[in-house]
């Protein structure tokens, strides 16, 4: 291998010196390590197929060793991937391409790792930024960038070197800067990367105008209109219009503010189809067609604002529709064709995603890492249509371009048939197709990208929802996370419940980095203990007062095969919260101090948990964790919610095709007993029963309405029952019902795979046995000790099984019978008292007059035991007199 890449956790001046230099190398190829940072992740969730590049995880898999190694933008082996390290061969040729000023010294030197010693080739200038010497050496070479790379080249030297305003920016930067834009950099693109602070004038203009924002809709285009009025003039407008711009993300955005007796207007937008500068020309001013500005003198604010709305329609023209910019013919797969074929197909035509069709009727829609994921779990031989996603998005020829964006944006979709008049599929628009026709207004809007509508700052819900000491406790979480440079979240069921304003303190903390350090170094500050679990990147922080909090490392989980346990890839939050069960379950908040109460919402969950709906993530959830069925139904039940359609079409197709049998059955149990403590938990048991659920759990179960109500009754004497007895098991009280009439051989193989005790199993049979005469005998209310005869002290599941058979009249009476062999005591008749008092050695007659005795005194708690016991022995001695007198007569 020949390979580039730059430090771990790369920024954007080491990729773009990577992007350089593969233009310089086209036979190496870019390798990165680590998480990127926020800004240039973003980034790469739109362009990561325009920038191809591998990842360390995906060289493991490679066997080759590296041969030729370039390093930009870090001046030896210590920052880069480990991965990378150990496939160098030993004479592997080294070249540094950096602008650090600690290694600025011989052009060649050595450097060991291990037991090799390496030879580098140093490239090393004093420039404000790396990409700067990388676009040196392209202008020197007659290498040129196209409008993409520069402008990836153009944002590495702004963002390293402040805006070219740093002390370390050299002319070298600025002569960089000039040769790219030569090239097609384009300025509004890098302004949406590049990052920088406000004035503490600013920040306050800029609240005002998040306080004064309205939406319009005109034409069908999005405009955001926001104000602000201020009697001091306040330097850098632009950068506050630059910041909303970038923290907001709107399509088109207009900002009137007042200052004193002056009124400044900024106009921004993404639209190709939106004329800012001839809206402001308007107002005597100017710029571009995407951004321009006007200044006006003794004017009201809402009097601009006025003139604005109705000005607007006149410079928002049609634009390009999906016909113009859709490939056609499509290339469409058949319902019926296997996952393989579809797969053979995509291989050959290189598509991400194809359209599936029914006879003349498009049904669905499949992408290739559905494909993969299927294939890898050895369902290539099933039909296409059993991992197509049928919930299309689709548009008509005429659809603007715009709102084509807006529809991947807001449904997370990369690409979207067009169909004619007649609903014919003739098309296809994909998100390559909106690049190329957008140019300069790219929006993001790959499956990687979050809609960003739905990230919002709900700092004051968690005021108003949670403790104090819980609020304090996240703050310090996001503290700690900017000590330890890494973005820190809180996810998952916390999220959820807080939004719903539910109290929940089981508090999952999710790090994007290495979640084991963080976790050490927050107990430290936090004075706990941490408990680190290797093996999942994860860690228990345990407080002194027992709190608990569970720290992980953002990841990615794979499954080798259906119904194992997952395994565990390093990630980051979007694919960790992608592999969550329930878009209610996979939403975080940001805890970092300058983005705290951010709630990152990847896939429209607050939606789902509005509208009431539990929804898979991705088609082959199900496949990957069946148990996910069970958790499906206990989070409907809990908050009342609905299964999604599609999402209960394809439990009901996973559950047929025996997916849930594949599960070891301590997993299963841990569900139930989970449902089981929900607080409506016969309604989940029906839900399991009406969806087919149960059936797989208790292969021989029939839910009737009999069985039914035999669980209403258990489920009412459940908690009479714990009142008397400790750790009883909802799930081994339910069983009872549910194993009844089970044959010996079935028995024994549910006690396996769900590991009920031996003895548990021989009650069942008991009870089941003696079912009908216990049952009489309690509805009679015949004497405890009559009962006491048959039935013996028990245990608390033949008295739960027997309560299933039982009335509220037969089950208060059962509880009677149970208080009183609890309460009952033999206190001065014992074993050795009898052997004593009647001369007898140990047997079987000993616990026959004592048993006697504790019959009669379950009827009769003041029974004198003394008297009683002597007349009991007196009893058997006639009997026995008689037996003997009776056998003698019949010799």
């Amino acid at each position: 291998m020949k390979v580039i890449t730059t430090h771990n956790n790369p920024d954007f001046d080491g990729f773009a010196c990577c992007v350089g230099m593969k233009k310089l190398h086209p036979d190496f190829e870019i390798i990165i390590s680590g998480v990127p940072m926020q800004n240039l992740k973003e980034y790469l969730r739109l362009y990561e197929d325009v920038f191809p590049y591998l990842t360390s995880e995906e060289i493991a898999k490679v066997e080759e060793g590296i041969e030729e190694l370039i390093i930009v933008d870090t001046p030896g082996l210590e920052r880069i991937g480990d991965e990378i390290k150990r496939k160098l061969k030993p004479d592997a040729k080294i070249t540094i391409v950096d602008h650090h000023p600690d290694i600025r010294n011989d052009e060649h030197s050595e450097i060991s790792v291990g037991n090799t010693t390496y030879s580098f080739t140093k490239i090393i200038r004093q420039t404000g930024a790396a990409a700067s010497i990388v676009t040196k050496m392209m202008k020197e070479l007659g290498i040129k960038p196209n409008k993409m790379e520069a402008t990836l080249l153009g944002i590495g030297i702004y963002e390293d070197t402040g805006n070219l305003l740093f002390s370390s920016t050299t002319l070298d930067d600025i002569d960089a800067i000039r040769y790219l834009f030569e090239h097609g950099l384009e300025v509004e693109i890098v302004a949406e990367y590049v990052k920088f602070d406000l004035t503490i004038d600013q920040k306050l203009l800029l609240q005002n105008l998040l306080q004064n924002t309205h939406t319009h809709i005109i034409d069908n285009h999005v405009i955001t209109i926001a104000y602000a009025e201020t009697e001091k003039f306040i330097g850098g407008l632009s950068a506050v219009v630059a910041k909303y711009w970038y923290a907001q993300e709107p399509e088109t955005l207009i900002v009137v503010v007042r200052m004193g007796k002056k009124v400044f207007i900024v106009g921004r937008t993404k639209s190709p189809d939106v004329d800012i500068r001839g809206l402001v020309s308007e107002f005597g001013g100017g710029g571009h067609r995407q951004a321009a500005s006007a200044t006006l003198s003794m004017v009201a604010v809402e009097e601009v604002i006025h003139k604005v709305l109705s000005l607007l329609p006149k410079y928002i023209s049609s634009g390009l529709k999906a016909k113009d910019i859709m490939s056609s013919p499509v290339r469409t797969a058949l319902a019926f064709e296997t996952i393989e074929q579809v797969n053979k197909i995509m291989e050959v035509t290189g598509h991400n995603g194809i359209p599936i069709v029914e006879g003349d009727r498009l049904v669905g829609i499949v992408t290739k890492k559905t494909i993969e994921k299927a294939i890898n779990h050895g369902l290539g031989k099933r039909p296409v249509k059993s991992v197509m996603t049928s919930k299309l998005i689709t548009a008509k020829t005429d659809t603007p371009v715009s709102t084509l964006k807006k529809l991947m944006i807001e449904h997370d979709v990369g690409r979207i048939p067009i169909l004619d008049e007649n609903n014919i599929l003739v098309g296809i628009v994909t998100r390559s197709d909106i690049i190329r026709a957008s140019q300069k207004q790219l929006v993001q809007m790959s499956q990687e990208q979050e809609p960003s509508f739905n990230f919002k700052n709900i700092t004051e819900i968690i005021y108003e929802r949670l403790d104090r000491r819980i609020i304090n406790l996240l703050r310090l979480i996001g503290v700690y996370g900017n000590e330890m440079k890494m973005p820190v979240y809180v996810v998952g069921g916390f999220v959820r419940d807080l939004l719903l304003n539910i109290p929940n303190y089981d508090i999952d903390i999710v790090v994007e980095g290495n979640g084991i350090e963080f976790a050490k170094y927050a107990a430290k500050q936090l004075n706990a203990i941490v408990v680190p679990y290797e093996k999942f990147y994860t860690a228990t922080l345990v407080f002194k007062d027992g709190f608990k909090i569970d720290v992980a490392t953002a990841r990615t989980e794979y499954y080798e095969k259906p119904g194992d346990l997952p395994q565990v890839d390093v990630s980051t939050i979007k694919k960790d919260l992608y592999r969550r069960d329930f878009t209610i379950n996979a939403m975080a908040i940001k805890l970092n101090p300058n983005e705290f109460g951010v709630l990152y919402d990847f896939f429209n969950c607050q939606k789902d948990l509005e509208e009431g709906i539990i929804r898979i993530l991705h088609n082959l959830s199900f496949i990957e964790d069946p148990t996910r069925m069970i958790r499906a139904v206990r989070f409907e039940t809990r908050y009342n919610f609905k299964i999604e359609e599609h999402t209960l079409e394809i439990l009901k197709r996973n559950l047929e095709a025996n997916y849930l049998e594949r599960v070891s059955g301590a997993r299963i149990r841990q569900e139930i007993e989970k449902i089981l403590e929900e607080k409506q938990p016969l309604v989940a048991v029906r839900r399991l029963a009406e969806l087919g659920i149960l059936k797989h759990i208790f292969p021989k179960t029939y839910y009737t309405p009999t069985m039914d109500e035999k669980l209403e009754r258990i489920f009412r004497f459940l908690p009479l029952i714990k009142q008397r007895y400790q750790n009883i098991s909802d799930f081994y009280a339910i069983s009872t019902v549910l194993l009844e009439f089970y044959d010996k051989e079935t028995l024994e193989f549910m006690r396996n795979r769900y590991g009920y005790p031996k003895k548990f199993i021989e009650s069942l049979k008991f009870t089941e046995n003696m079912m009908l005469p216990l049952k009489s005998m309690v509805e009679s209310k015949l004497a405890f000790s009559d009962i006491y005869k048959v039935l013996g002290k028990g245990n608390p599941y033949i008295f739960i099984h027997l309560s299933a058979y039982l009335d509220d009249d037969g089950q208060q009476y059962l509880i009677r019978y149970i208080d009183a062999i609890l309460s009952t005591k033999l206190e001065k008749v014992t074993g050795k008292y009898v052997m004593e008092k009647f001369n007898l050695k140990s047997g079987p007659l000993i616990n026959e007059i004592l048993e006697k005795l504790y019959a009669m005194k379950l009827d009769n708690p003041s029974l004198d035991e003394v008297s009683t016991v002597e007349k009991i022995f007196e009893e058997t001695q006639n009997k026995i007199k008689q037996a003997e007198v009776s056998e003698n007569t019949n010799r």
